[in-house]
């Protein structure tokens, strides 16, 4: 069943955040707009309010904690995709989007979360009309975003693998859940490229 969200019900979404984007007043403002964005599927206003708050890091010379609306949405989208069930835990779908972000960090993987997203037999691909039009919960667009300020939840680089299953160069920790199984987060089978030694 498709749920249709008036205007007017994503700007009382919007009004009455229940979670509040920590951090500079210029910057809340901002990031505040770039979740409103997302739920009202606005996305010219998201990419205006990520321009804006990126130019000022710039103007403070911290480009290196800016972001773009395109990153947010898709790691968004991908955090729902894989985990946004409303039962499962912010640290589950935390541990998603991480993955996502070691990939991007990573020699072994593209370089940007698209080209991560759409590598062949990784996700969802490319021109997946189900990923192309999901909607991401609020949830999970505040959830990306403390992601891509820096937080971490594994805080392990060498995690590049999430799966029903063990694989790679080891499990890192597994999630359970009664109805969809568990969930393996897994180190790459070259821990020399995190700077940990080789088995």
């Amino acid at each position: 069943m498709t749920t249709i969200m008036t205007f007017a019900a994503a700007a009382a979404v919007c009004a009455a955040l229940s979670v509040p984007v920590s951090g500079d007043a210029w910057e809340a403002d901002h990031l505040e707009e770039m979740v409103c964005a997302v739920v009202e599927e606005d996305y010219a206003r998201g990419e205006a309010a990520a321009e804006a708050r990126n130019g000022t890091l710039r103007l403070l010379h911290e480009e290196e904690n800016s972001f773009s609306f395109e990153e947010l949405l898709l790691l968004s989208r991908i955090m729902y995709a894989e985990a946004g069930s409303v039962w499962l835990s912010d640290e589950w779908k935390m541990c998603v989007g991480e993955v996502v972000l070691n990939r991007v960090a990573s020699p072994e993987f593209p370089d940007t979360i698209r080209e991560v997203l759409e590598q062949p037999g990784q996700y969802y691909g490319k021109n997946c009309r189900y990923f192309d039009t999901l909607q991401p919960s609020e949830l999970c667009v505040r959830l990306a975003i403390r992601l891509l300020r820096g937080e971490r939840v594994m805080d392990e680089p060498a995690v590049v693998f999430q799966a029903n299953f063990r694989q790679g160069g080891g499990v890192f920790a597994e999630y359970r859940d009664q109805q969809l199984g568990s969930t393996f987060f897994c180190y790459s089978i070259r821990p020399e490229l995190y700077g940990e030694p080789s088995a």
